[in-house]
């Protein structure tokens, strides 16, 4: 997956988790989506997985958000990493994308 294809896509991310807005974010979830909250796990639906992440960022506002750099031998990149600092902890967002027919999709959120 080459970085370009994810522009729009990696800028709304960036965008939803710093304003706090995970309707953004949920612009591109998959129909089901694996969410991860700390050592919580869940199968969600597409609108259950803005629910669960519209909870965490009305509970945990950003400072800063900060995209890792992500670098592979292939050169092909399925998903993307961020630091998002809040005023009392920094946690590990972690995005990894599916293909759905012709969509590149968000299929798996992890914040640890």
């Amino acid at each position: 997956m080459m970085t370009d294809v994810l522009g729009d896509m990696e800028q709304e991310i960036y965008l939803g988790l710093k304003e706090g807005n995970a309707k953004r974010i949920a612009a591109y979830f998959a129909d089901h989506v694996s969410v991860t909250l700390k050592n919580d796990t869940g199968y969600y639906s597409k609108f259950q997985s803005e629910m669960v992440l519209k909870e965490f960022l009305r509970t945990f506002r950003a400072t800063e958000v900060k995209q890792v750099p992500v670098t592979t031998k292939s050169g092909k990149q399925n998903y993307r990493t961020y630091e998002f600092i809040t005023s009392s902890q920094t946690f590990r967002v972690f995005v990894r994308f599916a293909t759905e027919g012709d969509k590149i999709l968000i299929g798996e959120i992890r914040i640890e």
